[in-house]
Formats: structure tokens, sequence, C-alpha cells
């Protein structure tokens, strides 16, 4: 298995300073060649030349399963554990494996799964395993840019797999990670933001982050204030409210002048499963995109208005 070396770190099995530590344990199942997919902006694929140890900026050191879980047992410091899969002959069944293993250990974490589409009997397996929250890995948001990244599997599977997921763990309980920055319009990104939230499940917001030998390496991160906007447009659905009560759309998405809403710091904290911060997945102390704790969101306030600007009336 490969853990974040934050996970790593903040059990003591290895040694890092960190600005925030995760709240949540990371794993990722190991593939020596890496990932069967080609997706052009991520290390983990077999076809790309980035180094098979990291996923988007992060190292994931490889971690016997059995000692991560020892560990766990002795003093568990996170509120969740994230499984992750990649695309490898008998994926599924050792996911299954590994799901099991977690849950005789009486590890007491939630345990979630973030996947490519696998097959509705192996969701059904994983919620009678106790699991207890599904991510979706769709990332793109438009079915043209969904090709040329070069996605696994099509576009219209993993809209097959949300549904089957939603089936298996119920309403709000499944949970699709979207990336922002990677050639889709912004008209195209909230509204599939709003299908999601449609559907009866939730989105989780990366930024896309440019990572050394993959074809994406050249492409820009998203501007700052344009990720905010996105942030604020998710926190609204997410409360319940259309995409029509809350943008305008001209040459450009703007939010609408009179709009009021509560949290508004909250929506630039991480978004995800209960418990998900993932500190610096996407990025370094400085331009912070998703923040990991409310203490270094609230350092930033005044980065934060700055970057905002007017899109949102500010009240008081």
């Amino acid at each position: 298995m490969r853990a974040s070396a934050g996970t790593l770190a903040t059990i003591g099995l290895i040694d890092m300073c960190m600005a925030s530590r995760p709240t949540t344990a990371y794993l990722l199942q190991y593939s020596a060649k890496g990932c069967w997919a080609g997706c052009s902006f991520c290390p983990q694929s077999m076809g790309n030349k980035g180094k098979k140890e990291l996923l988007s900026r992060i190292p994931w050191p490889t971690v016997e399963l059995e000692e991560l879980i020892a560990k766990l047992r002795r003093k568990n410091p996170f509120q969740r554990i994230c499984l992750q899969t990649v695309l490898k002959p008998g994926f599924e069944e050792e996911l299954v494996e590994a799901v099991r293993l977690i849950n005789s250990s009486n590890v007491a974490a939630p345990v979630s799964v973030a996947s490519t589409p696998i097959r509705p009997q192996v969701l059904n397996t994983l919620r009678h395993l106790k699991v207890d929250r599904i991510g979706v890995g769709l990332d793109v948001t438009s079915e043209q840019r969904f090709e040329s990244v070069k996605k696994p599997f099509k576009y219209l599977d993993f809209w097959n797999f949300i549904a089957d997921s939603l089936k298996a763990f119920g309403y709000r309980h499944v949970t699709v990670h979207l990336i922002f920055g990677l050639g889709e319009s912004e008209v195209e990104f909230a509204k599939t933001m709003e299908r999601v939230y449609d559907m009866g499940a939730e989105v989780a917001l990366f930024p896309f982050t440019p990572i050394a030998g993959t074809p994406m390496e050249g492409t820009p991160q998203p501007e700052l204030g344009r990720y905010r906007l996105m942030q604020i447009i998710r926190q609204n659905l997410h409360n319940g409210r259309r995409l029509e009560e809350v943008v305008e759309v001209a040459e450009t998405i703007s939010l609408k002048k009179d709009l009021e809403w509560e949290d508004e710091s909250r929506c630039f904290l991480t978004s995800g499963c209960p418990g998900c911060n993932r500190p610096f997945y996407n990025e370094r102390p400085g331009r912070i995109y998703n923040y990991p704790s409310k203490r270094l969101l609230n350092a930033d306030k005044e980065a934060i208005e700055e970057q905002v600007g007017g899109l949102f009336r500010r009240r008081g």
C-alpha cells in the first residue's frame, strides 16, 4: 500500500515538519508500474514519466498495511480513513480485502473509498463492510476535455457510477471529485457542480496542479480569484440554492450582487468527506487553494478578500 507522507508523519512512521496535519489517513493501492489509466495530469499513470511515488504534489511512500493498522490500533489521530484505488489487475478484489483487514482491526474511524467506476456488486460488498462513503474521480466537467485528458472509461460510465453509488450509499454519501483548470469553461464547471447536487451527491473541489513528467506539466494552475468563485458557488449549491440564484452569466460568470449566504469563510476550507482536509495536496504555503484548517484560513483572510474582490456583497 502507499500512504501520503503526511499520514505517515502523523503516526510517527516518518519524520517530517508540517504546517498542518492531515485529519484523514490517506491510503493508495500500490502498483509498481503505475495505473492503467492514461490521465495526462497524473504521475500515477503508467504512460507518464512522472514519479510513481507522487499523487498530485505529495509523496506517497510504500508501507505494509498491517504495520499502519498496528499503529492506528495503538493510537488513532484521524477522523477518517480514505482508501484510493488505481487501475491494475485485480484492483477490486484487493480493495475489498484491504477494507476487510481494516474492519477486522477495529480501528475507530469511518472508511471512505475513492475510485474510478467499479462494479455494482463490489459497491454493495463495500457497503456491507461498513464503508460509509464513496468518492468518484470524475475530475473533468467537459465531455470534450474528458477525452483529451485521456481519462479511463467513458464520460457516461462515470455518471452511471455516480448513480450506482447513490443507490448503494444514499443521499449525500457520494462525493464527486472535480478539478478546476483542465480547460473547461467556467459555465461548464458550475453547471456540472449543479448536476452533481441535483443527483443527491456532493462535490469535492480540486485545483489543477501541474506535475513534472506528465503531459500537462506546462499548464498553469487556475487563478486563485476564479477558484474562489467556484468555491463560493459550490457552497451555495451545497446549501440548497439553485445556480440561477447564485450567478449571472455574461462574458464571464459572476455572483449576483444581491446574493446573501452563510458560511462565507467555510467555503474556502477543503471540501470532501467529513474529516478530509488534504493539507497542501495541490498547493504550497503562501498560495493555498483549499485551506486545511481554520487557523491557516484566518491568517489569510485579508488575502482572500483581495482575491475575491467584488464577487459577492459583504454584509455589515
